[in-house]
C-alpha cells in the first residue's frame, strides 16, 4: 500500500500480515494520497482501506492497479520472459494458451478483473485464455489445465497475477512446473507498476 504525500517521500502501510499498518502510516503524512497497491478491487480495497481511512478526512484514495495498460504490458512481458524472450524486440515461441493465476478473493467483481486480464493479455499471443485462483471462489488450476488440454492446448504458459513473492507465488511456481512451463516472476518488480503508481498519485491530485 504506497502513501504518498505532497511533501516527504512515499511510505508504505500495510493492511493485514505485518506493519507497519496504514492507520499508523497515515498519522504521519500531511495530505496523503493512497494508492491501493493491489492487482484487484478485493476485500482489502472495498473494506479494509476506507475503514483505514475514515479517521484521515483529508486523504485521497486511488483505485487499486485493475485492467490497465500498464498491468497488462508487465503480465505480457512475463508470458513473454517464460517463454524466452530476451526482451521487448524478441520474438516469443508460439503459445497456444495463458493460463493466469491469481490469488482469489471473495469478490465476483475482483476475479472478473482478473479474467479481463488474461483474456486480453492472452489475445496478445492469439492465444486461448484461462483464469485460475489460489484460494477462495472460482476455477482451481488443475481443473483450467485440464478444460486447455481437452481443447487441444499442448503450448500453455502458466502466469502468475501476483505482486511479490511469498506463499501463493510459491503455489504459482509449483503450478507452472507441473504443467512444464516456466514460471513467472512477481509483477511488482516489473518497472511499469511503479509508473503506475506515479500515475494514480498524479491523477488523484489533478
Amino acid at each position: 500500500m504506497a502513501v504518498l504525500g505532497m511533501a516527504g517521500p512515499p511510505v508504505v502501510g500495510y493492511v493485514d500480515v505485518c506493519g507497519p499498518t496504514l492507520e499508523e502510516v497515515l498519522g504521519d503524512v500531511e495530505d496523503p494520497v493512497v494508492v491501493p497497491y493491489f492487482l484487484a478491487s478485493g476485500y482489502h480495497v472495498k473494506h479494509d482501506v476506507p475503514s483505514a481511512t475514515e479517521q484521515s478526512p483529508g486523504a485521497l484514495v486511488t483505485t487499486a492497479l485493475g485492467v490497465e495498460p500498464e498491468v497488462l504490458d508487465a503480465v505480457t512481458d512475463r508470458v513473454r520472459e517464460s517463454l524466452g524472450a530476451d526482451g521487448p524486440d524478441d520474438a516469443a515461441p508460439a503459445v497456444e494458451a495463458v493460463l493466469l493465476l491469481g490469488a482469489g478473493s471473495s469478490v465476483d467483481s475482483a476475479r472478473a478483473e482478473v479474467a479481463d486480464v488474461a483474456a486480453q493479455v492472452a489475445g496478445r499471443f492469439g492465444a486461448a485464455s484461462g483464469t485460475a485462483f489460489l484460494s477462495g471462489p472460482g476455477p482451481r488450476p488443475a481443473d483450467e489445465l485440464a478444460r486447455l488440454r481437452a481443447q487441444g492446448h499442448t503450448r500453455i504458459a502458466v502466469a502468475a497475477h501476483l505482486l511479490s513473492p511469498g506463499f501463493f507465488l510459491d503455489r504459482a511456481h509449483q503450478v507452472a512446473v507441473e504443467a512444464g512451463a516456466q514460471p513467472t516472476a512477481p509483477l511488482g518488480t516489473h518497472p511499469l507498476l511503479g509508473a503506475l503508481v506515479a500515475r494514480r498519485y498524479r491523477e488523484a491530485l489533478a
